[in-house]
């Protein structure tokens, strides 16, 4: 009964609410990486969740900040004193008031969740029970969010202490995402990333948080909440000191467990499903049967090449659009998660994929070609095939209008003797291993000049 008054009465809604329609605003009215390439929240659940995590970094100041203003109320309405005379004892009524608000804030933020996953089931992306870890651990640094601002507000009744918290938080937050993201000037160590919910963004589909992550910061958020609890309790100086020993030791068991990288590979989703020497991952696996003929085809066209590669798999690594895609000598590796032409090409645009450049991939970002590095794997696709073709890559349509040199490189590459252009494949092949040399020049001294 009393706990459905602290839902009516308190701000404990409110902040549910709030949480909702901030995030539900973030997601649908702005085009965030969140819903393109290499992971949008729509290709898998813990993908989804991992989405939810990022936006903690604008999510968690709003629930801290609701906190505290819930915290003041007391104060506010001038009956500290009168609640202190009753044999009630404090932790009883403030763990109504942390109840409530603490649930309704991570009913709300399961909500968004709920959302996702309805996405998800609505673009027909994998599901999984990977992202347990990941959510549970959002729902855990929710409450303790929740309780923070309630000790904070409860200490500190000034109607400065709400948005002044809700900032410092932001700003604390930020920090520590920045930390997590690669490729950022971060302010603090790369380990103090994790005292924050927000998660760096995901750089694929395929990718989860560390077990390591998921205990440590367990054990934060876990800590936070018992100190924010008991601060929210106790009345004494003597015992609001001791009621920092839960924060301390949570810190003291998170920071060393902290990895270096917060995410690695999702065991399920990254699983791979194979045909013979052609594999793709368990969330392509609908891939599996397009690719297996042409991908057998290639490699027997590969074949005579010096240390020619015996496999077709899926890059299932996460890296950055401006990143170098991974190789490997023995192992054609197509990416369907930075390439989406490749999850709807036919039998014959996959069989130009994986003989392209002989097998290896560019040594460029996936997002910022060159007419060189794309021309001279086109040419090495045409010298297996006998047709010079656009790849199933990204700026494809550009490519086609830019295709008038690589055209002429073609026709002068064909013109030279057999033994010499096999000789150039070779070490065309040789220069992608080692991303070293012009890819066209390697082929057509000059062609481009």
């Amino acid at each position: 009964m009393i706990f459905r008054i602290e839902l009516r009465r308190s701000i404990a809604p409110w902040a549910g609410l709030a949480l909702v329609v901030f995030a539900l605003a973030f997601l649908f009215l702005l085009s965030g990486p969140w819903w393109k390439i290499p992971a949008p929240w729509s290709a898998n659940t813990t993908t989804t969740a991992l989405w939810i995590r990022f936006l903690l970094q604008f999510l968690w100041p709003v629930v801290v900040g609701a906190g505290a203003i819930q915290g003041m109320r007391d104060s506010r309405s001038g009956m500290t004193e009168l609640l202190g005379t009753t044999p009630r004892p404090a932790w009883h009524r403030a763990l109504r008031l942390a109840g409530a608000v603490g649930a309704l804030a991570a009913l709300g933020y399961l909500v968004v969740f709920g959302v996702g996953v309805a996405e998800v089931l609505a673009h027909d992306g994998f599901v999984s029970a990977v992202f347990l870890p990941v959510l549970g651990v959002g729902v855990l640094a929710v409450v303790a969010g929740c309780w923070l601002g309630l000790a904070v507000g409860r200490l500190l009744p000034h109607p400065l202490t709400a948005p002044g918290l809700a900032v410092l938080t932001l700003v604390g937050t930020v920090l520590c995402w920045m930390s997590l993201e690669r490729g950022l000037d971060a302010v603090l160590p790369r380990r103090a990333g994790p005292l924050a919910p927000a998660l760096a963004e995901p750089r694929g589909s395929m990718v989860t948080t560390t077990v390591s992550l998921d205990v440590g910061q367990t054990a934060w958020f876990l800590g936070l909440a018992v100190t924010g609890f008991l601060l929210l309790s106790v009345q004494s100086v003597r015992a609001r000191l001791l009621s920092l020993l839960p924060l301390v030791a949570g810190a003291a068991i998170a920071l060393p467990l902290f990895p270096a990288e917060a995410l690695t590979a999702d065991s399920v989703a990254a699983r791979k499903v194979c045909d013979g020497p052609v594999c793709v991952a368990e969330l392509h696996r609908d891939r599996l049967a397009a690719l297996a003929g042409p991908g057998r085809e290639a490699l027997a066209m590969l074949a005579k090449l010096p240390g020619a590669p015996t496999r077709v798999e899926e890059q299932i690594a996460p890296g950055s659009p401006i990143e170098r895609p991974g190789r490997d000598p023995g192992v054609v590796l197509l990416d369907f998660q930075h390439n989406e032409e490749l999850l709807t090409a036919d039998a014959s645009d996959l069989r130009v994929a994986v003989l392209s450049g002989a097998g290896v991939p560019s040594c460029e970002g996936p997002s910022a070609p060159s007419v060189s590095d794309r021309g001279a794997r086109m040419i090495a696709a045409a010298y297996f095939t006998g047709e010079l073709k656009p790849l199933p890559e990204y700026l494809r349509n550009w490519f086609k209008r830019q295709s008038g040199p690589i055209e002429q490189a073609w026709r002068q590459f064909r013109a030279l003797p057999a033994d010499v252009r096999f000789a150039r494949i070779v070490a065309l092949r040789r220069a992608l291993l080692t991303c070293q040399g012009d890819p066209m020049d390697t082929l057509v001294p000059g062609a481009l000049r």
